[in-house]
């Protein structure tokens, strides 16, 4: 990492800035716990047999929830050995994850500013899923771009990660009724997201190639445009017992 020869303790004080970042955004959210009461004005639907009633826009929902984290724990844990096995040194492949995480931290910032009062947000999530496919297909077909890879994905994937937990809330008609939807694309969408680096580096070792495994993850960026297209409708996500 570009951190780890310039600092004292090489690469362990550099994961070492983890932990300030983590106590920076707890003394951050700190004040905006005070003062907050449990709400009762609504009953709670956390019952297991609760359903949705738009089981199309629940698999949507679903897979929008797992495919943008898959995407981005792949590229974090697969870029520096793709750059690598392209003919890249250790510290240019370091220096390119670096860089992917600074645009995504950029990003996942500023989508919030960008979307603020839009209900509606179907070609934002299908562009974001665009761009994480781009970023991808750059990587398959020309390495040598890697800094233009890394951009795309970087500003793609956060955006989409950031639209998917922001639709947990928003699709539900009450505070409520976000807890069925919400678990259930967790459980779908981390399942899956959990699985993809794994599934992918097994593909990657049994074809000696990265080039299979990133078409797979552009044709998985097709699907997540879709996806998101489909989740970002301003519809709800209703539930009703069984």
């Amino acid at each position: 990492m570009p951190l780890s020869p310039t600092l004292p303790g090489s690469w362990h004080t550099a994961l070492a800035w983890g932990v300030a970042f983590t106590v920076a955004a707890f003394l951050a959210w700190l004040p905006r716990t005070r003062g907050e009461r449990p709400r009762s004005d609504r009953p709670h639907t956390t019952n297991p047999l609760w359903r949705p009633r738009l089981p199309r826009l629940a698999r949507q929902f679903s897979m929008f929830t797992g495919l943008p984290p898959l995407a981005i724990y792949t590229a974090a844990a697969s870029l520096p050995s793709i750059l690598i096995h392209r003919g890249s040194t250790s510290t240019t492949a370091g220096r390119m994850l670096f860089s992917y995480q600074l645009v995504s931290l950029t990003a996942s910032s500023l989508r919030p500013l960008l979307t603020r009062g839009r209900h509606d947000q179907q070609w934002t999530a299908a562009g974001a899923s665009v761009a994480v496919a781009g970023g991808f297909a750059v990587l398959a077909s020309a390495p040598a771009l890697s800094v233009l890879a890394c951009t795309p994905l970087g500003l793609g994937g956060s955006a989409c990660l950031v639209l998917a937990l922001t639709f947990q809330s928003e699709r539900a008609d009450s505070s409520g009724e976000a807890a069925a939807p919400a678990g259930m694309a967790q459980s779908v969408g981390y399942l899956v997201a959990a699985a993809g680096p794994l599934l992918l580096g097994i593909l990657h070792d049994s074809t000696g190639s990265w080039t299979l495994p990133l078409v797979v993850l552009v044709a998985l960026g097709a699907a997540m445009a879709a996806a998101g297209y489909g989740a970002g409708r301003n519809r709800l996500v209703r539930c009703s017992a069984r």
